[in-house]
Formats: structure tokens, C-alpha cells, sequence
């Protein structure tokens, strides 16, 4: 019998508002929205690769396995992590009234969870990927990456990727990234970070080691190509450091200027002023901001 569970989803959460991060229109090869429905393929360590549907019910998210096999734990585990599911995000909302033009914003989209990206070699990656170039070329750089050395399963005539390993991508020579319209910079990052991975120079368990954020972004700043944006985005995004914010971001300063009806981009010194306001939410605060680009 194919699995199927059920995790209850906590107050202030909204599957709706995640969907719609989720189906931006970038053409996301690691997942696909339909119906109201996030289908995707994970691998999970004791069981290889586990292709999982969630959907919506009451007060609840039913998850589906359509492939593959994962203990019930792992998958809970994965999708509690992923749409940030544990976090208590009440206060947000009491924080947000420093700032009426905030406090707008979160009511607007309020439910809306961080979204992580629990893999650190695919967030690294990914980050380089992006750096200085339009998303919808992003994504096609990271859908070419994925089809040449990542796995994939096909279910009901559609196919599902997952990101590769290091050991996979490290197949792709320079010449081959190039041919995928990598530039040399961002082919030899990749290779970097790939280099780092296979020889154990960081890992998530290194990093969560360390007990400031400051201290976390030194580390992943020590890798050629990973600078204070990129280095903000990981803590962000997969370490789930709350203060990260991602200073230079087109889309932080996009929305900062829209949120505050500037005719300029805001500079750093008023950036600070504004984030100084909410400790230790940051970094939600910046989802939120991204989130109002819409």
C-alpha cells in the first residue's frame, strides 16, 4: 500500500502563501505546484531517492508517497525543516508594528514561512549560480546542471529531479559548464565548492557548531566566490540563522525602496537602522520584503 501521513500544521501558517513562493514562474526544475500541491523528489539517506506528494487538508498537510520508500520519520523530519513548521512566528506580528509600512506587509502575507533549502551543497551552489544575473537565468543555469548529472524519476509521464552531489557535478569539466553558459568565474566557484565538500572542509555540522552568525559567515566567506551576500543567503536559507540579512540583494533593495516609496535604492547605513529594529528576525523580515515583489 502506497504511504500516505498526515502532519499537523501549526497556527500561523499558511500553504497558500508557501505554494506561491514555491510557483514563482521560474521554472523550478526540484519541484512542481499544481492543484494546490507541491510535488517533489528528495533523497533520503536510508532509502535512496523518494518522490512525495503535499497537499492541504484540514488543520493538517496530508503528504503522499508516490515513489520510492522513506520511513515516515525522515519525511516528517524533511518537510517540518523545508516549510518551517516548528518556528513560532506569533511575535512577528506584534514586532512589525514599529513600523507601519511593515506591519502592512506582514498582515498582508501573514502564514507565509521562511522557506529553507535544508541541502548545503545545493544552497551553496545555487547562490553562485545566481550571483549577478536575472532569475529566469538562473534557473535555466541550474535546470541545465540538474538534467546533466543529477537523478531524476518519471511518475505518470512526468520527470522529477533532485539536485546532484558534489560527486556528480564534479563530473562537469570547465568546458562542459561553459557549454551550459556558465561563465569561467562562476564554473570555477562551483568546482571550489564542490572541492570543499569532497574534502570535508564544511558541512552543516561544522557550521552549526559555531555560536555566532558573524562567525558563520567568516567561515563560509573563506571559500573564493562566496562573498557576504551569498554567505547571508546559506545562513538564511539552509543554516537558519534569524539575523542574516542579504545586504546587496536586487530584491531586498527592490522591495525596501517600494515598502518605503523611495525614488532610489536605500543605501546600507539605512538598511541597518531598519533591520536594527528586530533582533533576531531579520531574516524572516527579509522573506516577507521578497515576498512583496509579487
Amino acid at each position: 500500500m502506497p504511504l500516505s501521513l498526515s502532519i499537523p500544521t501549526p497556527e500561523n501558517f499558511s500553504f497558500k502563501e508557501c505554494l506561491w513562493f514555491l510557483d514563482r514562474g521560474f521554472d523550478d526544475c526540484l519541484h512542481k505546484v499544481k492543484d494546490g500541491s507541491v510535488t517533489k523528489l528528495l533523497r533520503i539517506r536510508s532509502h535512496g531517492l523518494s518522490l512525495l506528494r503535499i497537499s492541504e487538508s484540514e488543520d493538517a498537510l496530508r503528504v503522499d508517497l508516490l515513489k520510492g520508500e522513506a520511513r515516515e520519520s525522515e519525511i516528517i523530519d524533511y518537510i517540518t525543516e523545508w516549510l518551517h513548521l516548528e518556528g513560532d512566528v506569533a511575535p512577528l506580528k506584534a514586532i512589525a508594528r514599529q513600523d507601519a509600512d511593515l506591519e502592512q506587509l506582514v498582515e498582508k502575507y501573514w502564514g507565509l514561512r521562511l522557506i529553507s533549502i535544508p541541502d548545503l551543497f545545493e544552497v551553496l551552489c545555487w547562490s553562485i549560480i545566481g550571483q549577478q544575473i536575472n532569475l529566469t537565468f538562473a534557473y535555466k543555469l541550474k535546470r541545465s546542471l540538474v538534467e546533466a548529472v543529477g537523478e531524476s524519476e518519471t511518475y505518470k509521464g512526468e520527470t522529477y529531479h533532485v539536485f546532484p552531489t558534489p560527486k556528480q557535478v564534479l563530473k562537469l569539466s570547465f568546458d562542459d559548464l561553459k557549454g551550459m553558459q556558465y561563465s569561467s568565474q562562476k564554473a570555477r566557484y562551483l568546482h571550489i565548492v564542490v572541492e570543499a565538500f569532497l574534502a570535508g572542509e564544511i558541512s552543516v555540522e561544522k557550521l552549526s557548531l559555531m555560536e555566532s552568525t558573524p562567525e558563520m559567515l567568516k567561515c563560509l566567506m573563506s571559500l573564493k566566490g562566496v562573498g557576504e551576500w551569498t554567505a547571508n543567503y546559506v545562513a538564511m536559507k539552509c543554516l537558519r540563522r534569524p539575523d542574516a540579512i542579504t545586504y546587496g540583494d536586487a530584491g531586498l533593495l527592490n522591495g525596501y525602496k517600494q515598502l518605503k516609496g523611495l525614488d532610489r535604492k536605500p543605501t546600507r547605513e539605512e538598511l541597518e537602522t531598519f533591520f536594527g529594529q528586530f533582533p533576531g528576525w531579520e531574516a524572516y523580515i527579509v522573506f516577507y520584503i521578497w515576498r512583496s515583489l509579487a
